[in-house]
């Protein structure tokens, strides 16, 4: 009797777990609180499984960076990105950027909102979930781009910055009190009249800006400018940052053996007829991707309203949860007589590519 008297207690608490509802039976329909879309009762008692939308705020993110790249010395060396198995170098490494959003409140309380994409037809690059709070843009499997030198020494504003410039990011709010973070991207790419059929963006659109075209001292295509007019000053001093290369001054290896953006490689060096380039494989993470692994290497803050405010944060780069070893490709040479050069090679792991800090150049070698 004690036993049956226990098991009576257990259904009576059950029964009273509801969609707001006073205690339905298993076979009773549930009454829906308000705001309630739809039920589900696969976990023995009512639940509401769809929420109205209450409210949608946009947040004005104009851009994401995706990538820093740089060129190892040497009029014949260069890096490849993406699927380069039968390329040169070859490689086989993921490009873009892993993001979260967080809110923040007026007492500076901070709630990582869950992540969200939109669907669509993909270009060149494309948005996945990553986890439950993450989302990454990067360059969708199977394609890849190659970066070479044609001087064997290159000051750092060279170095390409490669920009998100049609992100779109909204915080939806249902009445059951839940927000998350939506990302897309807008039908705008800064293309050419005409170009893919007047169309507009299938997916988001990322362009490759050498540092120079960045500060005026390089004049860009007239579509890449049109992106760059919608800037403030700080804005683009913000792009440039993310090359960590090219601050002034340049970093030591003592600073970034302290940053834990920067895994270091090993030395390149530039000897002809013998070249070095360390191995370039390195793995994410040991071995899923968790929401709670997400040292940020930058962040942008963005106001809501006068009481809150949306955090865009940036980390380690990986497009899935499984976090699959990346290999980089490197290629190391020259073809100018009495050319020695020499940097130490590291993986910027916001980005997944190669970065290079160098270590001296021979009178010989050939510059811009």
């Amino acid at each position: 009797m004690r036993r049956q008297a226990m098991l009576t207690s257990w259904l009576s608490v059950l029964a009273l777990v509801g969609c707001g509802s006073a205690a339905p039976s298993q076979s009773s329909s549930c009454d829906l609180p308000e705001g309630c879309l739809g039920t589900d009762r696969s976990l023995g008692f009512c639940q509401c499984s769809a929420w109205k939308v209450v409210s949608d705020e946009i947040v004005p993110i104009k851009f994401v960076v995706t990538g820093v790249i740089g060129v190892p010395p040497g009029n014949q060396s260069g890096v490849t990105y993406g699927d380069f198995l039968d390329g040169t170098p070859p490689g086989k490494s993921q490009l873009g950027t892993r993001l979260r959003a967080v809110l923040v409140d007026g007492q500076g309380n901070r709630s990582v909102l869950s992540a969200d994409v939109t669907t669509g037809a993909l270009g060149q690059y494309g948005l996945s979930v990553v986890g439950s709070t993450t989302v990454a843009v990067a360059m969708v499997p199977g394609d890849g781009i190659s970066v070479s030198s044609v001087r064997d020494v290159y000051p750092s504003s060279f170095d390409q910055v490669f920009v998100w410039v049609n992100p779109t990011m909204h915080v939806v709010k249902d009445a059951g009190g839940n927000r998350r973070a939506v990302w897309g991207w807008s039908g705008t790419c800064f293309w050419p009249p005409g170009t893919n059929g007047g169309s507009g963006c299938s997916g988001p659109n990322v362009f490759g800006y050498v540092l120079e075209e960045l500060d005026g001292t390089q004049p860009s295509p007239s579509y890449r400018e049109a992106f760059l007019q919608t800037l403030q000053p700080d804005e683009l001093a913000a792009i440039r940052g993310y090359d960590r290369m090219a601050s002034n001054p340049p970093p030591t290896v003592l600073d970034l053996a302290s940053d834990p953006r920067f895994l270091h490689l090993g030395e390149v060096l530039l000897n002809e007829p013998v070249n070095v380039a360390p191995s370039t494989g390195w793995t994410p993470c040991a071995s899923v991707a968790s929401d709670a692994d997400f040292p940020v290497f930058a962040s942008t803050e963005f106001r809501l309203s006068a009481s809150e405010s949306v955090v865009i944060e940036q980390s380690w780069l990986t497009t899935t949860s499984a976090c699959t070893p990346q290999t980089p490709g490197i290629a190391v040479g020259t073809s100018t007589p009495g050319c020695q050069a020499a940097a130490t090679a590291y993986v910027d792991r916001m980005f997944g590519t190669l970065a290079f800090l160098p270590d001296g150049a021979a009178a010989a070698c050939t510059t811009p």
